[in-house]
């Protein structure tokens, strides 16, 4: 399995970027190792995500105020490249708005390989034809604007007869675009967000854009719509051995995310699975199927042109619901991993299985250094005998775990408290951890990041119990089932991926500044109910 980390342990130097105070002293030790954060300022939404195939080159642009550590005007595009998908260098700020009241809003970058567009001569190699499709948002109005790159993607020229598209509205906004082969016309999907309505337009050449349809309240739709995407898919054939992915048949999935009212509390970003024929998405099923289920998730855009054709995705990880009170400084926010998307068939419940995207995290392990793994295998729990491991001191924070285990439905009581709890312990000071963990009963599995000395902990909207109600990776009887569970912590954020990404949860957690995890221990309440079949922990650190 191969993984792609973001991080960020390099400088940059911005020329719009103004001093910012330093307000909480040693929390700024806390920044996450594999997870991109700007080297300073605010961050939210990806914008822009594409391949270079000329350089072999990840561009991943962002929403950006160099400014401050929290959401304001001016808003920039920052820029950060990797050839890896494991480090990243932080670029020059991209593209800028126009006036000091206005925001180079999200959006996102295609290569126009043809020069459909007409902004390249040969000078400019095709494969790094970058042209960035954005919302310029201004007091009065939100339109979709375009620029272009002659240097592979660090500075842009706006096209001079912009905008491309506008509307009568100061909520249109997060244009989405993508090549369609079967009509050979680009397409875009954008939000008209307070109409509950995702607009798709279609153009011959990136300037000229006439309306197809609109997708319109589906799902749930909280306060606005927000930063659609529409990515194809292969569905997984049915045999007589299963599921596999060699099937020519596509899929389309919609995303979108929505803020406020998300049924996490927030943002959240949900998808749609369905048919697209050019000009109309039409869904297989009215369900809305939630890409994650934790807390902080959102605006997840996916690559133009990745390589292999996959669907590769980032969001951001954090919350509106208190993104700007988070205890981090000289930034604010980071990124999530970089995660694989693939269809699968779902087992939604012993009668049921449906179409649901799965979730694989992307990490080079060659770029990491790795502590001693400790593992425990095929032994059943009992509340006189936990797990625990005392991990190395000069691995600072960063652990992966796996975790898979059985349990016997038929050793417990209705009245019982059946769980296991693995518990993920601070270094420095103990009375900080995070719990982890299953109900027999609830059949459902929880996350506790309410044990911390940080006074933004206590902030009510930063739910501190999220439960995630995972089924079985299978039914081994039918009073034993089996689960499982992959745990990336990061200083301050952590993914969990059950059932080998069938479902995720993705949360920030904050301890004081330096805690790290330093000790992990596993421990059931009731005795005979868990078996564990493979549990293993190992450390990581960035190579340097």
């Amino acid at each position: 399995m191969k993984f792609s980390i973001i991080s960020t342990l390099l400088t940059a130097t911005l020329a719009v970027a103004s001093p910012i105070e330093l307000k909480y002293g040693n929390e700024s030790l806390n920044r996450p190792l594999v997870h991109f954060t700007p080297n300073h300022g605010w961050m939210n939404d990806p914008n822009g995500l594409w391949y270079d195939e000329k350089e072999e080159l990840w561009h991943y642009y962002f929403q950006y105020n160099p400014n401050d550590t929290v959401w304001g005007l001016p808003l920039y595009w920052g820029h950060a490249t990797s050839k890896n998908l494991t480090t990243w260098d932080q670029e020059k700020i991209a593209i800028e708005p126009l006036s000091d009241d206005s925001g180079a809003y999200s959006g996102s970058m295609v290569v126009d390989y043809n020069n459909t567009s007409g902004f390249f001569d040969n000078t400019t190699d095709p494969r790094q034809r970058a042209v960035a499709i954005w919302t310029y948002n201004t007091p009065d109005s939100e339109s979709q604007y375009i620029s272009y790159s002659t240097d592979g993607g660090y500075t842009f020229t706006n096209y001079d007869s912009n905008p491309v598209l506008t509307i009568n509205s100061t909520q249109f906004r997060d244009p989405k675009v993508m090549w369609h082969d079967e009509t050979q016309k680009w397409i875009m999907v954008v939000a008209k967000s307070q109409q509950f309505k995702i607009a798709i337009y279609s153009s011959p050449d990136l300037k000229n854009w006439t309306h197809e349809s609109d997708f319109t309240q589906e799902g749930y739709l909280g306060f606005q719509y927000e930063c659609p995407g529409l990515s194809r898919f292969t569905v997984p054939q049915t045999n007589e051995t299963g599921f596999t992915n060699s099937s020519s048949t596509d899929k389309w999935a919609l995303f979108i995310s929505i803020n406020p009212g998300s049924p996490q509390g927030g943002s959240s970003t949900q998808y749609f699975l369905g048919e697209f024929n050019g000009t109309h998405f039409t869904t297989d099923h009215s369900n809305t199927n939630v890409i994650d289920l934790g807390k902080d998730y959102y605006a997840l855009q996916n690559f133009f042109n990745s390589p292999d054709g996959s669907v590769y995705g980032i969001a951001w990880a954090s919350n509106w619901a208190y993104c700007n009170f988070v205890p981090t400084d000289p930034w604010r926010s980071s990124a999530s991993l970089v995660r694989k998307f693939t269809l699968e068939e779902f087992q939604a419940n012993p009668e049921t299985s449906i179409l649901n995207i799965k979730s694989t995290p992307v990490i080079d392990y060659d770029s990491l250094n790795f502590g001693e793994t400790s593992s425990y295998h095929n032994e059943t729990l009992d509340t006189e005998n936990p797990i625990n491991y005392d991990l190395a001191k000069n691995f600072d924070g960063l652990i992966e775990f796996n975790l898979t285990y059985r349990v016997n439905n038929s050793a417990f009581g209705k009245a019982d408290f059946a769980d296991l709890s693995l518990y993920l312990i601070g270094e420095a000071n103990s009375n900080e951890y995070i719990q982890l963990g299953f109900e027999g009963n609830a059949a459902s599995f929880f996350i506790d990041r309410g044990h911390s000395e940080v006074p933004f902990v206590q902030n009510p909207l930063f739910t501190d119990k999220i439960s995630v109600n995972n089924q079985p990776s299978q039914y081994i009887n039918s009073q034993v089932s089996e689960y499982k569970v992959h745990g990336i912590a990061d200083r301050n954020i952590l993914e969990l991926y059950f059932n080998d990404g069938s479902q995720v949860s993705t949360n920030t957690y904050f301890f004081t500044g330096g805690n790290f995890i330093g000790q992990v221990q596993l421990e059931v309440g009731i005795d005979d109910v868990f078996q564990i079949e493979e549990f293993e922990v190992r450390q990581m650190t960035l190579k340097i």
